[in-house]
């Protein structure tokens, strides 16, 4: 069964920010690595909700983390049962 993947704003702000930042400092294709990480990252969790490590559990929640395949960044999310929710976007050299 296919659950729905939804972004929550601080996921979204995280997304932005680091498109900047690429924009600025790194080739054009590591743009377009992150995008296609992104989609790919939603497909998968789409299908395979638990397809990352859980980090921590609270209140019937998991927070996992799943690391995109073609850009070193680190997506945090969590499965509430209904939907996943992408929550944070991390650099994989980032303080989280």
């Amino acid at each position: 069964m296919r659950r729905r993947v939804r972004a929550r704003a601080s996921f979204l702000g995280d997304v932005h920010a680091q498109i900047r930042w690429l924009r600025e400092h790194r080739p054009v294709t590591e743009v377009a690595g992150l995008r296609t990480g992104i989609r790919e990252a939603r497909a998968l969790l789409q299908r395979f909700p638990s397809a990352g490590p859980v980090e921590r559990e609270a209140g019937g929640a998991s927070l996992r983390k799943l690391i995109l395949r073609r850009a070193p960044f680190v997506i945090w999310y969590v499965d509430d049962g209904a939907s996943i929710w992408l929550l944070r976007l991390f650099h994989m050299r980032q303080e989280r």
